[in-house]
């Protein structure tokens, strides 16, 4: 008896009706991958942590990144607050397709900051993150980066304010309420009133963390030396607006 086969119009109309799937990005062009926890919330009500900021999630974060970096080779991973941003200036994985891309870096990440947040704080949450592709010209990768990193100053100085909120007895619901609307300098007040000076705060909270390849010399048989590169992590960065902020990502850049 004959296996029965499938119509093979019926099989063509199943490929052409793969959503998005032939979607890529414009070649040459270097993107951002951006990712940000999914339900965030709910880990960081959990006891075991630190509030507003765990330094051993961050550490989770890094180490997620570190996964990227180590499979894909993009030029930097830069982390604040909940979201890691991944840049690629030479190699785009997947050929560009926007599909893959994002579902396979976000598995990645997603099942990377899991295994490492039982790993290292003894917690099995499922945790999730989505993605998404941000094509970019060379000459605005820095100020990309100093609008995620002034996003994540805003968050930072939100959770701080939240949290005294929280330790005041408000709930969920009461302390989101009473921050809603508030500018910077609202919030800067409100802290200073009960002792926290945001300028005070641990720097990677504050500014956030870089995750890079840099050069270095390696001596084989003690004779001959190469030039190799080592994955390095930044946790005091500048502000990427100043001078010196700018000097690090350009030497970052150059050295891909």
């Amino acid at each position: 008896m004959q296996e029965s086969s499938l119509n093979e119009t019926k099989i063509q109309e199943f490929n052409e009706n793969e959503i998005f799937s032939n979607v890529k990005v414009p070649p040459k062009l270097p993107l951002f991958i951006r990712l940000d926890g999914w339900k965030f919330r709910e880990l960081t009500e959990k006891p075991e942590i630190k509030k507003p900021f765990d330094k051993k999630i961050a550490q989770c974060l890094v180490l997620s990144a570190k996964n990227i970096m180590k499979t894909f080779a993009p030029t930097l991973s830069y982390i604040i607050s909940d979201e890691i941003n991944i840049l690629f200036t030479k190699q785009i994985p997947f050929n560009g397709r926007v599909e893959k891309i994002n579902s396979i870096i976000s598995g990645v990440i997603s099942s990377s900051f899991s295994f490492n947040l039982n790993k290292i704080l003894g917690i099995k949450h499922l945790v999730a993150f989505d993605s998404r592709v941000i094509t970019i010209s060379e000459n605005d990768i820095l100020s990309y980066l100093a609008w995620r990193q002034q996003n994540g100053w805003r968050n930072h100085n939100n959770a701080y304010a939240y949290w005294m909120l929280r330790k005041m007895g408000n709930k969920p619901s009461e302390a989101a309420k009473k921050l809603k609307g508030l500018k910077t300098k609202q919030i800067h007040d409100m802290l200073r009133e009960r002792g926290v000076n945001l300028a005070e705060t641990p720097q990677w909270e504050r500014r956030g963390i870089l995750v890079y390849k840099e050069l270095y010399e390696k001596t084989i048989k003690g004779k001959v030396k190469v030039t190799r590169r080592k994955i390095v992590e930044n946790w005091k960065l500048p502000i990427f607006t100043t001078s010196e902020g700018k000097n690090l990502i350009q030497e970052i850049l150059e050295s891909t």
